[in-house]
């Protein structure tokens, strides 16, 4: 199966935010996630682009309803 890639735009750095992205590494099962020196989040997932964007979506919702404020996750790719 292919590999996907989601990104993530870091819209305000803050301790919050990188306590969302390390609480969506731990529902992922990575050891960190890191914004690059432009703001962006990457993150490799195997499967299909659709369901690979929900288990990202699922895991940052676990963070709480404040991640919006912190991130920005692209629109759902189509089916």
């Amino acid at each position: 199966m292919a590999d996907t890639i989601i990104t993530l735009r870091v819209l305000r750095k803050s301790p919050r935010t990188q306590e969302v992205l390390d609480g969506v590494a731990a529902r992922l099962g990575r050891d960190h996630l890191a914004p690059d020196d432009l703001g962006a989040v990457h993150i490799r997932m195997n499967g299909r682009a659709p369901r690979s964007w929900d288990e990202v979506r699922d895991a940052l919702d676990d963070t709480g309803d404040d991640w919006r404020q912190w991130l920005h996750l692209a629109p759902r790719p189509p089916r």
